[in-house]
Formats: C-alpha cells, structure tokens, sequence
C-alpha cells in the first residue's frame, strides 16, 4: 500500500481505552474505518480522552489492526461525567489549546472527525498554520432547530476556504472545498458473505420480517415505529401477517416496551438489545425490511447494511435520506408519520411479492471498505 504521509494526527471524541492487552481499542465501526487511514501512514496518532476500559463494552470495541496506531491523551475532562467536569473543560481550553499548537508541527496530514470545542480550536489552528486537514463532519452539515452554540461556530470555521483543507459532508454542500462522501460500511468479501447469509431469508409467502437497528435514546424516533405497528395491527384488511425484532438498548427501552405492551404488540415484538455486529448480521439476514424512522441521522448506516444483507430500507425523508434512497428499487422514504409509514410497510410487501427475486446488495457496494480507501487517497492527494 502507498503511503501518503509519515505521520497523521486524529482529533476522535470517540471512546476510546486500552483493553487488557494494552491494545488501543473503540467503537467496532470507527475502528474499520480507521484502520484504513493506516495503512496510508507510517504513524498514527489519535488525541481523544482515554477512558478505562470496561470488559462489559467487549461485543461494542474492536482493537486497532495495525500497531502503528497510538492514543494521545486530551488535556481536558469529560463532559459527561457531570458539572465539575463540564467546568474543567472549560478551563482546560487554553491547555488542549497548547497542546495542540505544539503537537501539529510533528504531523503531515490532520484528520478532524467530531464537531465541538476541541474541532473548532483545531479547525482554526490548521488554517493559521498551513496545516493539510481532512475534517469529517460527523451527522448532517445542514443547520438545525436547538443545535448548540459551537456547533454554528465549528459550522463557521470549516465554511473558511483554505487550499489545502478539505471537508467531507453526507449532504451535497456546494462549497469548493466540499466533498460528499460516505463513510466505510464492510469489504467486498464481508458484502459477498452478507449476500450468501441471506439466501436463508425465508420467502414472504404472507408473512413479512422486519427489523430496526440503533441505540435506543430519543433522536432515533423509534417510538414511531411500534406506533405504526399499533396501526398494522388494528387494520382487518391487512393480508399478511409480521414480526418485527428491535436491536438495540438504551434509555428508551423501558418506553418502548410498555408501548408494546399496551399496543397489545408483545407477541409479534423481540427486544433484542445489544448484539455484536455478527450476531445481528443474522437477523438483518433473515429480515425482509428494516426501518430507520430517525429524523436527525448522519450516515445511516442501516440501510447500506441491509442493502448488504438484502433486506429493503424503509427511512424517514429528512436530512440526505432523498440523496440515498432515489428510486423505489432502493427503498422506501416515508413521511415521519405513523400513518404513512404504516402505509411504506404495506407498499414494502406489495414490492417485495412483485419483485420476489430482487438485489439490493448490489447497491452496497458502493460503500465497501475498498472504495472508501480508494476515494479517500484521492482526496489526501488533492490537499498537498
């Protein structure tokens, strides 16, 4: 592989720990993705705020492939953590501050991958100093209701044009230094293995499977999702029946299991919880549709893993949701209604028994690890 750069620095707030082996690990997505940045670089090192590792977050973390990977430690606090540390943080801006300014003389390329306090000191570090930087804008670019304060500020300082900057964006923004560009999904081999996996798809045959993926916390919007259910399950026309399997936990959990108790759902609804990325690869194998009724999505990754798994997406129409899914043959992008996505289920069935032999893997494609990789040393190649 050609290396484009001796050293590149990463700005992550993604979790970051050492597990028991002393191997730097994270979030199983990320990881895939960020191991393909390594392997243009002789170094790598990651600034973020290094947590102890929790062995219970093991089906969650997967460590680093190459061991040129190092984690840096942020001079600062976790937010999250309570108020105290939402002070330290505060107070520790002009340290990180430092410590950055120091730090990006070692460094060839810059990679900034979350918007924040942390990305904006950055963002405008880069440009005083000349500095080649890939920024990742992490969830949709575009402006929205009760946003926070500094993240119209990281929205201003990466709108600065700068020649050797570059700022990759799910949405198409049309800025010269703009590039829409989705993130990493799996490799050919894994897409071809996800397509074989679901030939064990059971036929329809009056009978439709259907899944959700995500962590359960209320941007997600899946409360919609058992609301429209509730519809389905009331509607004495409806000629097929349903099973639907929610993976995923979080703090909603609780609600959206008490609103399938009392939509009288519980024999047609599986909570799954957490699962590893391979045990939940059967499920979106098995299923025949999968909704992601989220209004303020980034990437939505579900719909190109269930491209992968040839199951058909169902999305709310908001953010670049219309970008992706632009003809029926890919899915379907309902109005966030409980009607009208009990309305997107019914038209799923229709097309799926109208177009029993359908391939939507061959859409996932677009988005494998390779293509990622060869877009990305493009745009490292653009920046010099």
């Amino acid at each position: 592989m050609e290396k484009l750069g001796k050293k590149l620095m990463i700005l992550s707030v993604a979790p970051h720990s050492y597990n028991e082996d002393n191997k730097p690990v994270s979030y199983e997505p990320y990881v895939r993705e960020i191991n393909l940045w390594s392997e243009l670089f002789d170094e790598v090192d990651i600034y973020t705020i290094i947590e102890p590792f929790n062995p219970k977050l093991n089906h969650k973390f997967a460590a680093f492939k190459d061991s040129n990977i190092k984690l840096v430690n942020l001079l600062t606090f976790d937010a999250s953590k309570g108020l105290i540390n939402k002070i330290g943080l505060i107070l520790s801006l002009p340290l990180v501050t430092i410590q950055f300014a120091i730090a990006l003389r070692k460094y060839d390329v810059v990679n900034i991958r979350n918007s924040g306090f942390f990305s904006a000191i950055l963002g405008l570090l880069t440009r005083l100093f000349s500095k080649r930087t890939i920024t990742k804008w992490a969830g949709s670019y575009m402006p929205y209701d009760g946003e926070n304060f500094i993240t119209k500020v990281d929205r201003k300082i990466i709108n600065l044009y700068h020649k050797k900057h570059k700022v990759l964006v799910y949405d198409k923004v049309y800025k010269n230094h703009f590039v829409n560009f989705i993130p990493a999904l799996m490799s050919n081999s894994e897409i071809k293995a996800a397509k074989k996996l679901s030939e064990q798809k059971i036929t329809l045959n009056n009978h439709l499977e259907i899944v959700a993926i995500g962590r359960l916390y209320w941007a997600k919007n899946f409360e919609l999702i058992f609301e429209a259910l509730d519809i389905l399950n009331k509607d004495k026309t409806l000629n097929f029946s349903w099973y639907f399997n929610m993976i995923g936990d979080g703090d909603l959990r609780e609600k959206l299991e008490q609103m399938a108790n009392n939509f009288q759902l519980n024999d047609n609804v599986a909570f799954k919880g957490a699962l590893p990325f391979k045990k939940a690869q059967f499920l979106l194998a098995k299923s025949h549709i999968l909704i992601m009724p989220g209004e303020k999505e980034g990437w939505p990754k579900p719909i190109a893993e269930a491209w992968a798994h040839n199951s058909y997406p169902l999305a709310a129409n908001k953010g670049n949701i219309p970008d992706i899914i632009t003809s029926k043959d890919k899915g379907i992008a309902f109005n966030p209604s409980k009607e009208d996505l009990a309305k997107a289920i019914k038209n799923a069935y229709n097309y799926l028994i109208e177009n029993e032999n359908a391939n939507f893997t061959i859409h996932a494609k677009e988005y494998s690890l390779e293509n990622f990789q060869k877009k990305l040393i493009e745009i490292i190649k653009e920046i010099k």
